[in-house]
């Protein structure tokens, strides 16, 4: 996968660093299941080429078809995410990684992820990760359909960036870009996460702190395997904010 890091970017995922190469390793193998999910046969091409035939197998299904086709897995993860907020008594486990780049601008991205999801561009928000399948707008919410992490499920989120008082993670000062929102498994239920992911550019680069919060009662090697799920699409829409894609 060499040539495939024009920005330098790298992960802080667990306590240690992580190039380029092997997130892109990870979406590999996710794009693979994902494809073998939808129908998708696999074909012996690069992590760009697997990237961007997957996204048009998704497009081409349209929401509706993949809402059909998920339909099982929806209605399992629902009832599951109410278990879990009511076994977590209002407790969160948080899920955090850094991300930084060599060049480019991280401050960038949420502007391009906000215009993305104004524009209904839905091309420049699934490609990101092989685990998304819905990002649109849906009556005031950001609606997301994704796997989270490592579950075995898809499961429906909606994400409210205008009602951000009950996020735990504090913004830090040094961090001037902040994207910030809570989550709910259902529109109008009960908060059951958030999200905190902040940005600086610098001379040489960009930081980012990337934050989830999920209830406490979720399983630590699934928040542990959503780490990867961060560093995967973030890396990606960095490097579409910065003209890469």
């Amino acid at each position: 996968m060499a040539g495939t890091d024009p920005l330098g970017i790298i992960a802080r995922i667990g306590g240690r660093s992580v190039g380029r190469d092997e997130v892109l390793g990870w979406e590999a193998r996710r794009t693979a299941r994902v494809s073998a999910k939808l129908g998708l046969r696999p074909a012996s091409a690069g992590v760009s080429e697997e990237r961007y035939r997957l996204l048009e197998r998704k497009l081409a299904l349209g929401r509706e078809k993949l809402e059909r086709r998920l339909a099982r897995e929806l209605r399992v993860s629902a009832p599951s995410a109410r278990v879990l907020l009511a076994l977590s008594g209002g407790r969160r486990r948080f899920c955090a990684i850094e991300l930084s780049g060599a060049s480019g601008s991280g401050e960038a991205m949420p502007g391009h992820y906000r215009d993305a999801m104004e524009t209904g561009d839905e091309a420049a928000l699934l490609r990101a990760c092989p685990d998304h399948y819905v990002l649109s707008r849906d009556a005031g919410a950001e609606l997301v359909i994704e796997t989270t992490g490592g579950s075995p499920l898809a499961a429906r989120i909606f994400l409210d960036e205008a009602d951000t008082g009950s996020v735990r993670t504090p913004a830090d000062e040094a961090f001037p870009t902040q994207w910030a929102a809570v989550g709910r498994a259902a529109r109008g239920g009960p908060v059951s996460g958030a999200i905190r992911h902040q940005f600086r550019d610098e001379a040489d680069g960009f930081a980012a702190i990337l934050t989830g919060e999920f209830p406490a009662a979720m399983p630590g090697w699934m928040v542990r395997a959503h780490e990867w799920h961060l560093a995967c699409e973030f890396s990606n829409w960095v490097e579409a904010a910065n003209g890469l894609a």
